[in-house]
Parts: C-alpha cells; sequence; structure tokens
C-alpha cells in the first residue's frame, strides 16, 4: 500500500459516498486511475464494503451494553450461532482471559436487554456492563495502520 492508496482509503472513510472524480482531484490523480486503484483495494480485500453509520437513540435502540461471557467447549458453536443470529449482537469477539466471548449489544429497553443476556446465560456464566455514554466509536482504521507501518 502506497501513499496514494492510503489517502484514497482516508478520503473514503470519512464520506464513502465520494465519487471517483472527487477522489481523484483530492490525491491527485485521474479519475481512471482512482477507480482502478479502488477496484484493486476491494479485490484485494482491503476495502471490504461501504456502511451506513446510524444514530442508534433515533432509530429506537438507546440502550448499549457489553457482555462478558464463559462457557465451556461444548457451548462454543452454540454460542457462535446465537451471536450470528440476533440482529441485537452488534459484534462478538472469542477472547482470551476468563471470559470466551465479549459480545456488544443494543436493545430497546432494559427489559429487552435483559432478555438477550438471558439468551447467552443458557450456555454459560454471564457478566454485563451497560454503556452509559461512548468516548468513541467505529473509528477509522487508517490512523493506526499508518503508525504501525
Amino acid at each position: 500500500m502506497d501513499k496514494k492508496s492510503f489517502q484514497l482509503l482516508e478520503f473514503l472513510a470519512g464520506d464513502a459516498r465520494l465519487s471517483f472524480n472527487a477522489l481523484a482531484r483530492r490525491v491527485g490523480l485521474s479519475p481512471p486511475a482512482v477507480a482502478e486503484r479502488v477496484r484493486r483495494l476491494e479485490e484485494d480485500g482491503v476495502l471490504l464494503g461501504y456502511r451506513v453509520q446510524l444514530e442508534r437513540n433515533k432509530i429506537g435502540l438507546p440502550i448499549s451494553a457489553f457482555l462478558r461471557l464463559s462457557c465451556s467447549g461444548a457451548k462454543f458453536q452454540a454460542i457462535r450461532r446465537l451471536a450470528t443470529e440476533l440482529p441485537e449482537v452488534l459484534e462478538c469477539h472469542h477472547i482470551t482471559g476468563d471470559s470466551c466471548f465479549l459480545i456488544k449489544l443494543v436493545a430497546p429497553s432494559v427489559e429487552s436487554l435483559e432478555g438477550l443476556i438471558e439468551r447467552f446465560r443458557e450456555h454459560g456464566e454471564a457478566e454485563s456492563s451497560v454503556v452509559l455514554s461512548t468516548v468513541t466509536e467505529q473509528k477509522s482504521l487508517i490512523e493506526a495502520a499508518r503508525n504501525a507501518l
């Protein structure tokens, strides 16, 4: 990945709706060159998709929480399946340490969150934390990638 590719990713991370013409002006390449680079980034699996960012409160999901789940190996696949099937699960990470999974949940109410937690408790020991406020969320990976080089 060269400097121009990082610049393209940075601009797309800020506004994925930018046209190839607008991107070309910002990075100093021709629109066909930008289109080719973006296509290559997609094919190489660097650029995985384009997403809409939503305000959870305004779409009826004001409650977010993290669930740490400890389980036996026999329950591992059942938890993965449940996490994949439930739309309220935003993220599910298999982790090291005392817990097996770290799961990010959203819910319309505390009662609904309680029901979600109970679904996971059927498969292991659960500890939950309700989010009071969020300092940062869904940061771009561009800066971290640049620092890693």
